[in-house]
């Protein structure tokens, strides 16, 4: 095989590799982005049992009110009653003070209770809130499941097309060079085989050809190597199969 067909043999096999490649890659994310909005679902779910359970702490903490409430109603009454019997100016201005003093107690209860019915209510609203997110969330998740069995469908029929098309077009190149290829290959990221371009020089500096992989320039010998499209010919600083095209060269 002739170098330049090698070379275009070498540059549609990188180019069947890289969409492999990215195919791979949405292999991985797509079921990400199904585990994402699924543990979205979670944390909500986490939100809304967190906010029950101080609910019915609430509700717990409001029973106990009421019934402290109803306790110091009861002592208040009990007071009156006794104070309507007492025998002594004294003894009856001893029970106005503690009436008066139990009032103020049962007055500070009711006021905690009613911030706890208003915490209450706000817990209400929250709980509202987070279930009608989960029923969207539920709803996002059923659609990105869909989505994403569609998309690993597609992505399984590309890639057995594309694997099936590596095989026609590898099989053309020697071993050594195959081996050589798929090493860059994954060495440089998906960048094996690269052009050899010329930059037109400037007043101080003439032009040259760099390789496009890692811009380093490209020594006379092998410009003129790549040129006569002999052998190959790789960029002495990262390994890279280097090529030129007539868009490229340098002008006559």
């Amino acid at each position: 095989m002739e170098t330049r067909e090698k070379i275009a043999v070498l540059k549609r096999l990188q180019k069947v590799d890289r969409e492999i490649a990215h195919l791979r890659k949405m292999k991985e994310l797509e079921p990400k982005r199904l585990s994402d909005i699924r543990s979205e679902a979670e944390e909500t779910e986490k939100r809304l049992g967190w906010l029950g359970e101080h609910h019915a702490q609430m509700q717990r903490k409001t029973s106990k009110i009421e019934l402290d409430i109803k306790s110091r109603a009861d002592k208040i009454s009990r007071l009156k009653n006794q104070m309507l019997k007492a025998s002594t100016n004294r003894e009856y201005q001893s029970f106005i003070k503690e009436v008066s003093l139990a009032e103020v107690e049962k007055n500070r209860v009711e006021e905690d209770l009613l911030e706890t019915m208003i915490e209450i209510e706000s817990f209400t609203e929250r709980e509202k809130e987070i279930k009608a997110k989960i029923e969207e969330v539920s709803k996002k998740v059923e659609e990105i499941r869909k989505e994403v069995d569609v998309a690993l469908g597609e992505i399984a029929s590309r890639e057995g097309e594309l694997q099936k098309t590596r095989e026609e077009v590898a099989v053309s190149l020697d071993a050594e060079s195959l081996r050589d290829y798929e090493r860059l290959f994954r060495a440089r990221n998906g960048e094996a085989v690269v052009l050899a371009a010329y930059q037109p020089g400037t007043s101080h500096n003439e032009g040259c050809y760099v390789c496009t992989g890692c811009y380093m320039p490209l020594t006379h010998q092998m410009v003129n190597l790549l040129l006569m499209g002999r052998d190959l010919v790789t960029c002495k600083s990262c390994g890279r199969i280097l090529y030129v095209d007539d868009d490229h060269k340098e002008p006559e």
